[in-house]
């Protein structure tokens, strides 16, 4: 067992640095981690594709063998108010350390680097190389392509385990946002005589409701079914003017499996069909934001060594899960490098007010990560 000081020494030193994004300011972290493996004897680079805003690569060579990754990310979301504890200041309470980023996701970077003194403490030699890759920006999705996107085509590996908090769990599968805007184009007229123009907004209004009714192909055995959810709507320029243009933003979720191209056709299709009965209806829509669905196949080797690494380490029977969001995992994926999150702490407790994590977890988290590393490079 790991001594917890240890790691609350250091889970409290990376969570007093204020890396809220935006804006980041993940260097201060990533000089922390690579001092630490510096000091393990790891060989250490900044992947750096925005100024103060590196990426940290850390890599154990050993023999000629398999590559293993685990990955974390430098950034946090903001504090935001009403906290009864400092977010930057790691208190203890209870057992628990709280602060911005104490699940999501210091905490867990903290075990990492303990899983890695244990095994140098072993005199453990891993059969090929285990690297820890920290990126910034995931918080932000990385839009802006300066962490995992800019990091995905310049490594390779054989696997790579997410530390997101899972409570242990593996996260195996996870939806793809597809994210469309609509604009409804009609004809402004005075509001007044609203017969002379074309409202837009009551065109859009009706196409959503149609919008809604939108059947999804594939029934995903950890997801169920795609979804979609109406987000955002925007219209008119004046109470005494009739409409001409309104815009809605819809958020779809697919499963893997599902299309995305089949879905578009049926949304055109729907279009077309309310045109029939309504020769005033324009419509066009487009896409602004996806992420592929990613999944990996249950009957992978490696999964079976990660749930028995997990349920040694956390003392309760592990389970294959579905994700709603993304995490980020398809990036890895797409390149070529299978999957998954499974990491310590609960999911719903990331980006609270007073946000924790028990001091426990962190411990079983670096024998976990310890275990499954000698597992998977033995």
């Amino acid at each position: 067992m790991f001594d917890k000081k240890r790691i609350l020494e250091l889970a409290k030193k990376l969570i007093a640095i204020d890396s809220s994004n935006p804006p980041g300011n993940e260097k201060a972290v990533a000089d922390v981690l690579a001092e630490e493996f510096r000091r393990l004897g790891l060989e250490v680079r900044f992947l750096e594709a925005a100024h103060e805003r590196p990426n940290l690569l850390a890599i154990w060579r050993g023999g000629v063998g398999k590559k293993l990754i685990f990955h974390g990310h430098m950034d946090t979301l903001p504090a935001g108010e009403g906290w009864k504890h400092n977010p930057f200041g790691g208190e203890t309470d209870n057992g628990k350390i709280y602060g911005r980023g104490a699940t999501d996701m210091k905490g867990p970077l903290a075990s990492l680097v303990c899983a890695i003194e244990q095994l140098k403490k072993e005199g453990w030699e891993p059969k090929g190389e285990l690297m820890i890759l920290a990126c910034c920006n995931e918080e932000m999705g990385d839009r802006e392509e300066i962490g995992m996107r800019f990091v995905a085509d310049k490594i390779t590996g054989d696997f790579i385990l997410m530390a997101e908090a899972t409570d242990f769990n593996i996260v195996t599968a996870e939806k793809g946002p597809l994210w469309l805007e609509f604009t409804a184009h009609g004809k402004q007229a005075h509001g007044s005589m609203p017969w002379l123009g074309v409202n837009a907004i009551e065109k859009l209004g009706r196409f959503l409701m149609e919008l809604k009714t939108l059947q999804f192909d594939v029934n995903h055995p950890l997801l169920g079914k795609s979804t979609l959810s109406i987000n955002t709507i925007a219209g008119g320029v004046k109470t005494n003017a009739v409409p001409g243009i309104a815009r809605a933003t819809v958020d779809i979720r697919l499963v893997p499996g599902e299309d995305k191209e089949k879905v578009k056709a049926k949304i055109n299709d729907m279009i077309k069909r309310m045109k029939v009965n309504d020769k005033e209806l324009d419509i066009d829509f487009r896409e602004t934001l996806f992420y592929e669905p990613v999944e990996t196949p249950a009957d992978q080797p490696f999964l079976s060594m990660l749930k028995q690494a997990a349920e040694n380490a956390s003392g309760k029977k592990i389970k294959l899960m579905g994700e709603h969001g993304a995490t980020g995992a398809w990036i890895f994926v797409k390149h070529g490098i299978p999957a998954v999150v499974c990491g310590p702490g609960k999911p719903e407790i990331a980006h609270s007010k007073d946000e924790y994590i028990e001091v426990d977890e962190l411990v079983k988290a670096t024998n976990f990560y310890a275990e499954f590393a000698k597992k998977f490079l033995g």
